[in-house]
């Protein structure tokens, strides 16, 4: 809520101290210690045009507004507002977005490469006065997608600022910001889901999932074998299922040297629908699990096991709606299956995501034709960035039992 008494304090020492004022106000919100619905606007309308501010509005030249609007406080401190609502957190329902690790880069670097080094060592018997064999370093680097640039803007009209000033920006700025959070989350999960996404291992394009085969029974079955399985038509139902994603991790072998990858299953992050983890849950959390076992005289014994034993795996399911909606949109099934996947892995270790222009906004010169419709204030936001795989053998899909799609 608009806190009027703090911005007419601010007013009053912008008076005294000028420009110092802002940049204090700017640190204040930098530092959380107030947010951007603090700022009320309405006061520096009053300050700008006077108290009966809405007939002035209404009566002003297009010239004497601009004159206003340009060096006034309302343009000041609606700049301020804008800006730093673009770098407040975003809405908890963007879970990814919450949780990816968020990168800078510069605007033009286009094709940017993550370099590293390696050399497959061995050691060597040698004899006496032999000398060992030298290794050399090869390089290794992964290829970054290139940004996607983008934004939107907002217009202030007469008719706004007159009839109900705050009201109107507080309801669109968070239009704005939600916009570009949007747009990075859609990214995100288009990433985590493997759709239109690739990894570029120096020089070599790979697709994010693969799974077993042609009877597979997943989306990203292709005809053919990949150089990992991270995908499988699997529910989980049973101990042996748990253990079934945990040979999936140890059958995964480094692109470089053909080694098994080290993966610690335990606390895994998890993303899957509702109705999913309601279902794990019961599974995850129960106090006991029973195994019949038949042995070699043909009688059967039971074995009572704790779910750490009986799993292996500990994980605590996040339910999110639009990750199912998204995968029903993309792989062209119903959502009813979309809600049976489950995604596995180290989020932050499998997925990035780099904005080489953050959201940012400005103030535009109006045109004749924009203030013949009454606009007195136009403001454009923009940003540029790309969701980008880390490693894809740091996350495993499950698509239960029938996800093939159509």
């Amino acid at each position: 809520m608009a806190n009027r008494q703090l911005t007419l304090k601010t007013l009053a020492s912008h008076k005294k101290h000028g420009s110092v004022v802002l940049e204090q106000l700017n640190g204040l919100l930098d530092a959380k210690t107030i947010t951007s619905e603090d700022i009320d606007l309405i006061p520096c309308l009053e300050q700008d045009f006077g108290p009966n501010y809405r007939d002035r509005i209404t009566s002003m030249s297009e010239e004497a507004m601009e004159a206003v609007i340009t060096s006034g406080m309302f343009n000041k401190m609606a700049q301020i507002k804008i800006r730093h609502s673009l770098r407040e957190n975003p809405k908890e329902e963007y879970k990814l977005s919450n949780r990816v690790t968020t990168e800078s880069r510069e605007e033009c670097g286009e094709n940017f490469r993550d370099f590293g080094v390696f050399s497959d060592m061995k050691w060597h018997k040698v004899r006496e006065l032999e000398s060992a064999p030298l290794y050399g370093l090869s390089s290794d680097y992964l290829q970054h997608p290139e940004g996607e640039a983008g934004g939107l803007g907002l217009a202030v009209t007469r008719e706004a600022m007159c009839k109900d000033p705050n009201g109107y920006i507080m309801s669109q700025i968070p239009k704005i910001k939600d916009a570009h959070d949007e747009h990075r989350e859609d990214l995100l999960i288009d990433a985590l889901i493997g759709y239109g996404t690739t990894w570029n291992r120096s020089g070599t394009t790979y697709d994010i999932y693969y799974d077993s085969g042609p009877t597979s029974g997943t989306p990203f079955d292709d005809g053919s074998s990949g150089p990992w399985v991270n995908c499988e038509a699997l529910t989980i139902t049973c101990p042996a299922d748990f253990q079934n994603i945990k040979e999936l991790w140890r059958e995964m072998t480094d692109l470089v040297y053909g080694r098994p990858i080290m993966m610690n299953t335990e606390n895994l992050d998890a993303f899957t629908s509702e109705q999913e983890a309601d279902r794990l849950r019961k599974l995850l959390n129960s106090t006991s699990v029973e195994q019949d076992v038949t042995c070699a005289d043909a009688t059967t014994v039971k074995y009572i096991m704790t779910p750490e034993t009986a799993n292996g795996m500990q994980f605590s399911p996040t339910t999110y709606l639009r990750l199912a909606e998204k995968i029903a949109l993309r792989y062209s099934i119903s959502l009813a299956d979309a809600r049976q996947w489950i995604w596995l892995g180290r989020l932050d270790e499998f997925i990035g995501f780099v904005y080489q222009i953050r959201p940012e906004v400005r103030r535009l010169n109006l045109s004749a034709e924009e203030q013949s419709r009454r606009i007195v204030a136009r403001y454009d936001s923009h940003s540029k960035g790309y969701a980008y795989i880390k490693d894809p053998m740091k996350g495993i899909i499950l698509t239960g039992g029938a996800s093939d799609s159509e």
